[in-house]
């Protein structure tokens, strides 16, 4: 068992814990950032390591307290989430690092630095967990740091209406995604993912004549132990199933922030101190999209039971194509709003929705019959995507976030100008615009070529003509930004020493750049191949790996 799986999650909030007795001796933003930053290191160095072994096609497992899967709380890293960990940890880093600069600016960074750590914990316990429910008790922790840091500048009326509006409908879909979480486990009488996934299988859980029965095997991944006659329960198991996804699909849309629940999305994240907003955008919408894929990669799979007709088309890629079809919706909606904004977070909060829009239409292609082949390119550009897409719209958070503290407003037309007095700064920002609008060489170019390409190989080609319109509409936004940022005159001069917020840009915008030239090289490209390739086909693995802990822990298994 891996260590670093357990500690990922729990070193945060260990952190989080520390930083209150801190605030009793000093009140030095420079010690919480500092704590903040500690944390971060470790939990990237950690991530760093369980992804390399991913790579090596290993499925990394830790069982929590001993206790034997799927009875108890197990963590699970394969080549999926250990690159959304590795993300989401990442990202934490830089902005630990970032905050030394901008905690000057704010009144109780003690509690800001706090709900980070919090945060952080959330979004890697839902990404690293292999159990149902707890994936629901992470989320609510990410959900619960996340209102609280919207409604942060609590002397803000908006803020706290954005908090308010972001609570409410995020409160409904958590408790959605629990109803879906009590139905599958009425269905299958288990929690565990792996074991889930078994049991949905219909090759493993149903016989020809379609009974679904309990069978005398007794090890510890063992099939589902009730009792069913005929066709009656089978009918009563997928219906059940169907239900589990529609829930847990509006849980994990919303999170996103795919249409129509994504309403809540642009206040929140214009809201929320800039350390947030970079994290929500970089990290927290990925989320729902992980959430999506493990769901249809890992559990209910094209061999699943959810594979009966409907109108002479099964049923998972009913749901599929119907995801895709809000994430066109989605990404035509965000690009077209965000080049009408005045407000430059609320422009970028719609370039996130854009963004996360053309990952969903990309699920188009991981319907059952473009599985495994097709599907394995599709993925590859899905998870590209996401990281470019982190990295570069964190990035502009981070930077436009910067200049809009030091100008006192977030206007566009309040930060005309401020490019030519701040290069050091301006630069990385336009690296990551060019690198979002898909400009030649960086990194945002080849992951939209990704998707493009996928998308056609996959006979998509309405989707894949749908990335380039849906580019060329949201360029009007970004190219706002650079118009305002170099061509205009400032109308206020404002001086600030910006050196480590403006270095912390610039690592970003180098990472784009590499992502660029790595994957031009053919390097980058075969690791997401052989990423895709190891998720669309290593569901078996995945299964696998807990049953050899649960022998190791004690259990019998054949």
């Amino acid at each position: 068992m891996t260590i670093e799986l357990a500690l990922i999650p729990i070193v945060p909030v260990i952190a989080a814990l520390i930083i209150p007795i801190i605030s009793l001796v000093t009140r030095n933003q420079y010690v919480y950032a500092t704590v903040q930053l500690i944390a971060s290191t470790i939990v990237t160095y950690f991530s760093l390591i369980l992804f390399s072994k991913t790579m090596e096609n290993q499925v990394l497992v830790y069982a929590f307290g001993g206790w034997l899967p799927p009875i108890g709380i197990v963590y699970v890293a394969d080549s999926l989430n250990s690159l959304y960990g590795l993300i989401a940890c990442s990202l934490a880093l830089l902005i630990s690092i970032y905050s030394f600069w901008y905690y000057r600016f704010v009144r109780e960074p003690h509690w800001l630095s706090l709900l980070m750590l919090l945060l952080l914990s959330g979004v890697t316990g839902v990404i690293y967990t292999g159990d149902v429910f707890n994936f629901f008790v992470m989320l609510e922790v990410l959900a619960l740091s996340s209102y609280a840091l919207v409604s942060f500048f609590k002397r803000r009326k908006w803020a706290i209406e954005a908090a308010a509006s972001y609570a409410f409908i995020g409160a409904l879909a958590t408790t959605f995604f629990l109803l879906g979480v009590s139905f599958i486990y009425l269905s299958y009488g288990t929690l565990n993912i792996a074991d889930i996934s078994w049991k949905a299988n219909p090759q493993l859980t149903i016989r020809a004549e379609g009974v679904v029965n309990g069978y005398n095997q007794s090890n510890i991944m063992s099939r589902w132990s009730g009792e069913c006659i005929g066709y009656k329960c089978y009918w009563d198991i997928r219906l059940a199933s169907s239900l589990a996804v529609a829930f847990i699909l509006w849980a994990l849309t919303f999170e996103a922030g795919i249409f129509p629940n994504n309403y809540w999305l642009s206040s929140a994240y214009t809201e929320a101190p800039t350390p947030a907003s970079a994290m929500f955008a970089g990290v927290v919408d990925k989320v729902g999209t992980y959430g999506v894929l493990r769901l249809f990669l890992t559990i209910f799979t094209p061999s699943s039971i959810l594979m009966f007709s409907v109108a002479n088309t099964p049923f998972r890629d009913i749901v599929i194509h119907a995801l895709a079809i809000l994430g066109l919706i989605t990404g035509f909606l965000g690009a077209i709003i965000m080049a009408i904004q005045k407000d430059v977070k609320r422009l970028l909060s719609y370039s996130t929705v854009s963004h996360i829009g053309l990952i969903f239409i990309a699920m188009a292609g991981l319907t059952s019959n473009h599985y495994p082949d097709t599907a394995s390119l599709i993925l590859s550009a899905i998870l590209f995507h996401s990281l470019t897409h982190a990295y570069g719209e964190s990035l502009l958070f981070l930077g436009l976030g910067t200049l809009s503290t030091i100008a006192g407003s977030r206007r566009i037309e309040d930060l005309e100008g401020y490019g030519r007095i701040y290069l050091g700064l301006s630069i990385p920002i336009t690296i990551g615009t060019l690198s979002l609008l898909g400009v030649a060489p960086l990194g945002g170019f080849f992951s939209k070529y990704l998707l493009f390409l996928a998308l056609s190989k996959a006979g998509l080609l309405p989707y894949a003509l749908s990335i380039i319109i849906i580019t060329g509409i949201s360029a009007i936004g970004y190219f706002r930004i650079i118009h305002a940022l170099f061509f205009e005159i400032p109308r206020v001069i404002r001086k600030e020493k910006i050196l480590v917020a403006s270095t912390v840009c610039l690592v970003i915008a180098l990472i784009l750049v590499a992502l660029g030239v790595l994957f031009a090289t053919g390097y980058l490209y075969g690791v997401f191949e052989k990423i895709g390739c190891s998720v669309t086909t290593g569901v078996d693995e995945y299964i696998g790996s807990l049953n050899n802990v649960a022998r190791i822990l004690g259990g019998e298994t054949k």
